[in-house]
């Protein structure tokens, strides 16, 4: 079976004339279907090591760029954007389980009075507060790290056998941003242990491994190993979360690299998670500061800016301007030459939440439900795996208090090594 790479693209003609008697044309993400023409829903290994991938040709070499900060069209900016009902008016991701956000703010205003400080006038790590488990899900963050990379089975099998660097960058980029919405989850997964380890595999075969290699600062190690070596992701990250006033800020700091079989390398990082509505209003995910992209064999870079027009809230009450969704992001990529100049290759745009464009050709799209790659845990791995953890396997068959019990013991112990080491240093 072989998988045919499709795109669609829309010509955006600015003239009034032809504004008035030719309606805009709705433009369509690059589609992996088979054969039939149908979709692919399930993402079967064989038909992943079909991809062969295609030069896209542009219809129209007079194609105009397309931005989504055009001031004098803010209308045509939301309604084009394909953003998901999930979306709210302003911009970010909105919890509409009322249920469960009510139960988990009684227990965040518990925290709230056993914190020692004025949290409202300076920042908290979560990191180092004991919380209850009704406030975590039952996965280890090592588990959770993979979210952020379940389209790499396909886009980075797609980018390893492209030749031109500048649209293997364009697929990288577009990986890490599709996986953005998967990482928007309402509660909180498990601080990994020192030495705790998580093993698996995607269902293209790739493995995947992941380590706490570090107790202060947390420091996960991970890699992403393709069933064919045609990419090998890699990289290790600190969860750093921080409380301030009604907000929470989560960030996964580090580098991940990704080195392809050509020899070509890229290296990007995750924008910060901002999540409002804590303890009050609606609640919101969001992604704010920038997203990197470098590879230097090629002198290639870009800095995806997330909500590039903040408006704060007394601004908000007195502007008559529409306000841009605070999900959308630009960028470009852009290229050095041996004297240092930069030559545009070119722009980037979109939503975490809708699609992400490249000039004028979308690489994904949110509603087109392109779905992310499953990955499986194995059975037979180390007694350090994640899936051992006594804490875990009590929340997942619902008995909280057991749980809370085994979560305890696991924190005293892992308190005790530190002290230990400590002592041995000295």
């Amino acid at each position: 079976m072989s998988v045919k790479v499709e795109s669609n693209i829309q010509v955006n003609n600015n003239t009034n004339e032809q504004k008035k008697t030719k309606k805009r044309r709705k433009r369509k993400p690059l589609n992996f279907r088979n054969e039939d023409g149908k979709m692919m829903k399930d993402f079967d290994p064989k038909i992943l090591e079909s991809f062969k991938p295609r030069q896209v040709k542009v219809r129209n070499s007079r194609s105009i760029k397309i931005s989504s900060y055009n001031k004098k069209n803010k209308k045509q900016v939301k309604d084009d954007w394909g953003r998901v009902p999930q979306c709210h008016t302003n911009g970010g991701w909105i919890y509409k389980n009322n249920e469960i956000v009510k139960n988990q703010r009684g227990i965040v205003w518990e925290v709230i009075k056993n914190l020692a400080g004025n949290i409202f006038k300076t920042e908290k790590d979560l990191a180092t507060v004991t919380l209850p488990v009704t406030l975590f899900e039952p996965r280890s963050y090592l588990h959770r790290i993979f979210d952020s990379y379940s389209f790499a089975p396909l886009f980075l099998k797609l980018a390893a056998q492209q030749k031109d660097p500048a649209e293997k960058m364009k697929l990288v980029i577009a990986c890490m941003t599709a996986c953005l919405h998967q990482t928007v989850a309402q509660q909180k997964p498990f601080n990994p242990i020192l030495g705790e380890t998580f093993q698996g595999c995607f269902t293209d075969g790739s493995e995947i491994f992941a380590e706490q290699v570090c107790h202060h600062p947390p420091i996960s190690a991970f890699e992403i190993i393709d069933k064919d070596n045609l990419y090998h992701l890699h990289g290790r990250l600190t969860f750093k979360c921080k409380y301030k006033g009604y907000a929470i800020d989560g960030h996964s700091h580090g580098t991940t690299t990704i080195d392809f079989a050509d020899g070509i390398k890229i290296t990007c990082t995750f924008p910060i998670l901002h999540l409002t509505g804590v303890v009050m209003g609606d609640r919101i995910v969001e992604y704010i500061s920038t997203a990197t992209y470098n590879d230097p064999i090629n002198n290639l870079s870009c800095e995806l800016t997330f909500n590039p027009e903040p408006q704060g809230w007394i601004k908000s009450i007195f502007s008559t301007q529409e306000q841009t969704p605070s999900d959308m992001f630009n960028g470009q990529i852009i290229q050095k030459d041996k004297k240092n100049k930069e030559k545009v290759i070119c722009e980037v745009n979109g939503s975490w939440l809708g699609r992400i464009d490249f000039d004028d050709q979308t690489y994904w799209a949110l509603k087109r439900k392109l779905r992310p790659v499953d990955f499986l845990q194995y059975n037979d791995v180390l007694p350090s795996d994640s899936q051992f953890r006594q804490d875990l396997i009590e929340l997942r068959n619902g008995n909280l208090d057991k749980s809370a019990i085994q979560k305890k013991k696991l924190e005293v112990k892992q308190r005790r090594d530190a002290t230990l080491r400590k002592k041995a240093r000295k």
